[in-house]
C-alpha cells in the first residue's frame, strides 16, 4: 500500500484461543486501518472488514488513553 504511514506496531488477544503480535496501524487515504506483518510471501494474515474495524478502534482507543479495550 503506498503512501500509508505506520502509526504504531501493537498485540492484540481475540480471545483466550487466538493472540495477533507485531500488528500494524496505518494512516491510508482511506483512513486508518490495521495490517498484519508481512513475511517473505504476503501478510501473515487478513481480516474480515469488520474485524479490521473492530481491532483498529481498539488501537486507536488504547492510543488515546485507554488502558484495555474489551469487545
Amino acid at each position: 500500500m503506498h503512501g500509508a504511514v505506520a502509526k504504531a506496531r501493537f498485540d492484540v488477544e481475540i480471545n483466550e484461543h487466538l493472540r495477533l503480535y507485531g500488528l500494524i496501524l496505518k494512516q491510508t487515504s482511506n483512513g486508518l486501518r490495521t495490517h498484519a506483518p508481512r513475511t517473505n510471501t504476503g501478510h501473515s494474515a487478513t481480516f474480515h472488514p469488520e474485524l479490521g474495524k473492530r481491532i483498529t478502534a481498539a488501537a486507536v482507543a488504547a492510543l488515546e488513553g485507554g488502558s484495555h479495550v474489551g469487545s
